[in-house]
């Protein structure tokens, strides 16, 4: 009984010189200075250079651009595991709906149009998400987001045959061409 009375007193005694401790205490006036806001990034899913996948040819001699887009959007998603592994099991020509059974069956999530509806683009390219596309005849590129240059605004691409480097197409002139290639694009759901 002693000693719990102690061990209370003592408990007390802390606890009031705790409150003596940081009773009045002057808050001092915080300063910050605003950092300039950033230059928004040109386009908005700028993959590096260096992680660019170059189109191959599979088992039956035809080019994969859909699965190499495929796998430069998913590495831009940081999904660089799912994009080895598409890379690895998958390759030569793709058709859409069967693009969609394949990623379907892997359990990706993805949002596609096939109506060259250039509001999904809008969409991909404020979330930053990019997509890849049906561009240019009978292959497959990743969209990479819009770019401003000069008061207009143009569509930037990602060619699979030629990584290292950006095609600037012009808006109007993009979505006129892209809705003459088919208009399908898709964008995985990711983060």
């Amino acid at each position: 009984f002693i000693e719990s009375e102690m061990i209370h007193k003592l408990v007390n005694l802390f606890i009031l010189i705790l409150l003596f401790t940081f009773a009045g205490c002057e808050t001092s006036e915080v300063r910050v200075r605003a950092l300039p806001v950033p230059v928004a990034e040109q386009p908005t899913a700028n993959l590096p250079g260096q992680l660019h996948q170059r189109n191959w040819t599979g088992s039956l001699g035809q080019g994969s651009c859909v699965h190499a887009s495929l796998v430069n959007h998913l590495r831009w998603l940081n999904e660089f595991e799912l994009g080895e592994r598409w890379r690895s099991t998958y390759s030569d020509g793709e058709w859409d709906s069967r693009l969609r059974d394949r990623l379907d069956s892997a359990g990706v999530e993805y949002s596609y149009t096939l109506k060259a509806d250039p509001r999904f683009l809008d969409w991909a390219s404020a979330t930053r998400r990019g997509a890849i596309l049906w561009w240019k005849p009978s292959h497959c590129c990743t969209f990479v987001g819009w770019v401003e240059r000069d008061g207009q605004q143009f569509a930037a691409i990602l060619d699979n045959n030629y990584p290292g480097r950006f095609e600037l197409t012009p808006r109007e002139q993009f979505i006129r061409l892209w809705a003459g290639y088919g208009g399908f694009a898709l964008t995985v759901l990711n983060d």
